[in-house]
C-alpha cells in the first residue's frame, strides 16, 4: 500500500482567519513531510458538502487517504458528522480507495503541554481559566474539567473551567477568583483559531473593572501543535460503519 495522503477537516467559518490558519497548518505539515500531500476540507460554510471535497481530494491524491479530524472535544461532528460524509463519498468511490478516520486532535494528550507552555509563558498570573465553548450533552465537558483538573498540580496555580454557553460561565469564575482576591487571573482560550469567539471573549475581557486579565493565544499559535499533528499520524485510525 503506498503511503495515505492527509486530509485536515475543520469545522468551517463564514470569518476568513480559521481557514486561513488551517491552509498555513496544511502547507507546514505537508513541508514537514517532504511534500507528501495534505489537503484541507470543512464541514460548514463550504460550497460543496464534505463528502464532495473528500472524493475530488481521493480523486487527485489516487492514494490511500486518513482524515484527521481538526475538533477538540467528542461531539456530535467527531462521532456521528464525520463518519457519516465519508461513507457517502466511499459510496461514490472506488471500492480500491480507501479512507481511513484518525483519532480528532483534542483527544491527543500533548494539548495539555500546550496549555502548560502558555500558562509558564505568563508567570505574573496568579490563577487561569480555561474556557471552552461547552456542550449540553451528558458528559460533554468531561474532556475540559479534566484538562483543568491536571493543569495545576502541573503549573503551580489554580487553573478553573469555564464555557461560553453553558456554566460556569467565564463572568461566574472571574467573579470568583475576584472575591477571592486573585489580582491576575489569565484565561486560556480552548480554541483551534481566533474568530468571532475569541473576539467577543477579549471584548468581555476589556470591559471589565477588577482583577488585571490576561487573554492567551489559541492553540493555533503554539509551536508544538505542529509535532501534535504529526503524532496523530502514528495513530490508530477510528473504526466506523461505512
Amino acid at each position: 500500500m503506498s503511503s495515505p495522503a492527509y486530509l485536515l477537516v475543520a469545522h468551517g467559518s463564514r470569518d476568513p482567519r480559521p481557514a486561513q490558519i488551517v491552509d498555513h497548518l496544511a502547507a507546514r505539515m505537508r513541508e514537514r513531510l517532504g511534500g507528501h500531500p495534505v489537503g484541507t476540507a470543512a464541514l460548514d460554510c463550504q460550497p460543496q458538502p464534505l463528502h464532495e471535497q473528500l472524493q475530488q481530494f481521493c480523486q487527485q491524491v489516487r492514494s490511500p487517504v486518513q482524515i484527521l479530524p481538526l475538533f477538540l472535544l467528542p461531539g456530535v461532528h467527531v462521532r456521528e458528522d464525520i463518519p457519516e460524509e465519508v461513507a457517502i463519498a466511499r459510496s461514490h468511490l472506488p471500492d480500491s480507495q480507501t479512507i481511513e478516520i484518525l483519532p480528532y486532535l483534542g483527544s491527543h494528550e500533548g494539548l495539555s503541554q500546550v496549555l502548560r507552555e502558555q500558562i509558564q509563558a505568563q508567570p505574573d498570573c496568579q490563577a487561569w481559566i480555561l474556557l471552552a465553548h461547552g456542550s449540553r450533552r451528558p458528559g460533554g465537558n468531561a474532556p475540559i474539567e479534566a484538562l483543568a483538573a491536571q493543569l495545576p498540580e502541573q503549573v503551580g496555580c489554580p487553573v478553573r473551567p469555564a464555557y461560553w454557553s453553558v456554566e460556569p460561565s467565564l463572568e461566574m469564575q472571574l467573579n470568583d477568583y475576584q472575591q477571592a482576591g486573585y489580582e491576575r487571573v489569565g484565561v486560556l482560550p480552548y480554541f483551534l483559531c481566533p474568530g468571532g469567539l475569541t473576539d467577543a471573549i477579549g471584548e468581555q475581557l476589556r470591559s471589565r473593572s477588577g482583577p488585571h486579565l490576561y487573554l492567551s493565544d489559541t492553540l493555533s499559535e503554539s509551536p508544538h501543535l505542529m509535532e501534535v499533528l504529526l503524532d496523530l499520524r502514528q495513530r490508530v485510525p477510528v473504526p466506523f460503519a461505512g
